[in-house]
């Protein structure tokens, strides 16, 4: 029996796409999930989840299960079977589980044996075999987890998956969930070096490392997290979507890196921070007022404790470089924009927060010789002439119209401002127009961009917790949401198309077109 096993094995590693491996649930995440359209890989399906999308190899123990697959037929080309098959049916039948490793602590132990057994947690064999093809290859798969929610709070069933044939109540379906959630948390910290699999649980847990819309649109080819080569500022060869992080990361280092991953992969072009010297920023008064958070009880420990320092900074440029993308900051102070000369940034930016700290400007002008992205949020024409003045010396001026309400009603979004500021290119051609977006989804950015908005700001976080006032307008980054407003974003830049009237090829008319004179 084992011997057939390690035939399969060997005959799985020896397929082209032995590198990706997709071991299937049945989770509600699926139904975002086009199947059809993934690229190639090995295919290993959970229980009765080759209802959902057939497979090479079927994993499962519990006796529904082979009743399940009577109904429809078995659609994988060998089975690791808890029960026997008909004889027809390529499959090898797993021995229980020996005493003296028959313990639900002792899963991660079993997954180093050499011999398969019946595992009830039937996604530990869907792992080992995974591992076993690496082994074979001498190469870590990548292993992507696909409807596997560990919730009923969405449904327990992706719709394609049909009724549940397990029997289980609710509640016990909850208590499985959660001694299987446990379980593969524990795989995800063994596995995590990736020296052996390389785990990517696709859904929507603080765990997942990508959602199934980023998913989705990446098997298709539709997302890029690397561009290739670094951004033309003056001349972007298409909108440029920034992920302002403010200062949601809050100081925290794995928060940080796993936001700036999410949002590189939801198709973000650019991330933007946030840097202020906060003993001088805030009066004393101000830093001494009550505010509750885990660094202290006044808004000065706050303030200081989700600040950027140094080893940040270190980590974030580590990260960007890493993921392929590039960062800039708001640079709200001198002490500020001395400690980020290190990076040699290409653009810095000038926030409405500081839109009367006309002093700074005129220093950092004098000093920064880069691009620069200003916000114009609570002002009024007369500070575009201030901008003007002070950085229109030939460098890229990115000017973005802003409102400084958080959410802005639709009524006071004021979109036509952008189609002014790039009515002001002819005049100024190193101003290149955009919108830093403070209402609520995606609609105001696509006006923006069919009004001429070359770069887009769009707030994002990582959850929500009890001790800190969100960013209202944020996009919660443990969803899809980013990813459809980017989706949204490139969807209407494919729209506007190039301005040049044509007759297209999908254009068909019970008319000729017209001879010209």
């Amino acid at each position: 029996m084992q011997e057939l096993i390690e035939r399969k094995v060997a005959e799985l590693a020896a397929k082209e796409t032995g590198d990706v491996i997709y071991v299937i649930g049945k989770g509600p995440s699926l139904d975002g999930i086009d199947l059809p359209a993934m690229t190639p890989g090995i295919t290993i399906t959970l229980n009765d989840s080759e209802r959902i999308l057939p497979g090479d190899v079927g994993v499962f123990s519990a006796n529904w299960v082979r009743h399940s697959l009577n109904e429809e037929g078995f659609r994988c080309g060998f089975y690791l079977a808890g029960k026997p098959l008909p004889s027809e049916v390529a499959h090898v039948v797993l021995p229980p589980i020996p005493i003296d490793l028959d313990q639900d602590e002792l899963e991660v132990v079993r997954i180093n044996e050499r011999a398969f057994f019946d595992e009830p947690f039937v996604l530990l064999n869907a792992l080992k075999l995974a591992d076993r093809i690496g082994a074979v290859r001498g190469k870590a798969p990548t292993v992507y987890l696909l409807g596997f929610d560990f919730t009923t709070s969405s449904g327990s069933l992706s719709s394609k998956a049909g009724v549940d044939r397990s029997g289980a109540t609710a509640g016990e379906r909850e208590a499985i969930i959660h001694a299987q959630e446990h379980a593969f948390r524990q795989f995800l910290h063994f596995f995590a070096s990736g020296d052996r699999l390389k785990l990517v649980h696709v859904g929507n847990k603080n765990y997942s490392a990508m959602s199934p819309a980023v998913f989705s649109r990446r098997s298709q080819g539709l997302v890029t997290t690397k561009r290739q080569g670094t951004i033309d500022l003056a001349n972007p060869d298409r909108v440029l979507v920034v992920a302002e992080l403010t200062n949601n990361h809050l100081g925290d280092p794995e928060r940080l890196v796993k936001m700036v991953e999410r949002a590189t992969d939801a198709g973000a072009d650019l991330i933007k921070v946030q840097k202020r010297h906060v003993d001088s920023f805030y009066t004393a008064e101000q830093l001494a007022s009550y505010y509750w958070s885990p660094f202290g009880e006044t808004l000065g420990d706050y303030r200081r404790g989700v600040e950027l320092n140094d080893e940040l900074l270190d980590l974030l440029d580590e990260t960007c470089k890493r993921c392929g993308i590039e960062w800039f900051c708001s640079v709200l102070d001198l002490q500020s924009y001395v400690a980020l000369k290190r990076f040699s940034p290409r653009l810095i930016k000038i926030p409405s927060t500081i839109s009367n700290h006309r002093d700074y400007h005129a220093q950092l002008a004098a000093d920064y010789r880069g691009a620069v992205v200003v916000s114009t949020g609570f002002t009024e024409d007369e500070y575009l002439d201030h901008v003007m003045r002070t950085y229109g010396d030939g460098r890229v001026v990115y000017l973005l119209h802003c409102v400084s309400a958080y959410p802005t009603p639709a009524p006071n979004c004021n979109i036509g401002v952008v189609r002014t500021y790039n009515e002001m290119t002819s005049k100024h051609p190193q101003v290149i127009p955009g919108y830093s977006s403070h209402d609520l989804g995606s609609l105001g950015c696509m006006l923006a961009v069919a009004s001429g908005a070359r770069m887009l700001e769009k707030h994002v976080k990582l959850g929500n917790v009890d001790w800190v006032h969100f960013d209202k307008v944020a996009i919660d980054l443990e969803g899809d949401e980013f990813a459809h407003f980017v989706a949204d974003v490139r969807r209407t830049e494919e729209m506007m198309g190039d301005g040049v009237k044509r007759v297209q090829e999908v254009e068909h008319h019970k008319y000729k077109v017209a001879n010209k004179a």
